[in-house]
């Protein structure tokens, strides 16, 4: 599928602000970002990772359907999207954690050995760290070994507060 224009718009969550980007032509999502401090540079990012791609202010179809997937804290609801990975390693990693349940974790090693690759753990996180479909993809729920959550794309304050807002149980400290 090729991507030529795409429009985009922040829209206010239970979780704060998001800025949502939909192919124009397919009507796919390409990005579900949580909203910062800095809206330009997450247009720098979206224009770094789609460098072919014309970005407009617009509408996008999936709007109403994604901020009720937040606010609800359901991320099974469907969206018709495009995860920017597109090797066979991340979709297995984004697969294993779309089947996280809702109020629990795993750690970046128990979804490494899921998906057939047990030394792949930090492929595992850095493949976290590049999903481009914010709580749709709930990398949120992977955490370190050791109980703590470590790096989240939003950063540990957002990982937190979606964890918190799911029923997990945070038994350990998070740094």
């Amino acid at each position: 599928m090729i991507i030529r224009e795409c429009v985009y718009e922040v829209a206010q969550s239970n979780q704060g602000e998001v800025l949502i980007a939909e192919c124009t032509a397919s009507r796919k999502v390409v990005a579900i970002y949580f909203v910062d401090d800095d809206l330009n540079l997450l247009i720098e990012d979206l224009n770094g990772a789609y460098p072919t791609v014309k970005f407009v202010p617009g509408t996008p179809t999936q709007t109403s359907i994604i901020l009720r997937a937040i606010n609800e804290l359901d991320c099974t609801i469907k969206i018709n999207m495009v995860h920017k990975s597109d090797t066979t390693f991340g979709m297995q990693v984004y697969t294993a954690i779309m089947n996280i349940p809702k109020g629990q974790t795993r750690s970046y090693s128990d979804i490494a050995r899921e998906i057939g690759n047990p030394s792949a753990t930090r492929a595992v996180a850095g493949a976290c760290a590049r999903n481009n479909l914010a709580y749709i993809v709930p990398c949120h729920r992977v955490i370190g070994t050791n109980g703590n959550m470590s790096g989240y794309r939003w950063g540990i304050a957002k990982k937190r507060a979606l964890l918190q807002a799911e029923g997990a149980e945070l038994r350990f400290s998070a740094m």
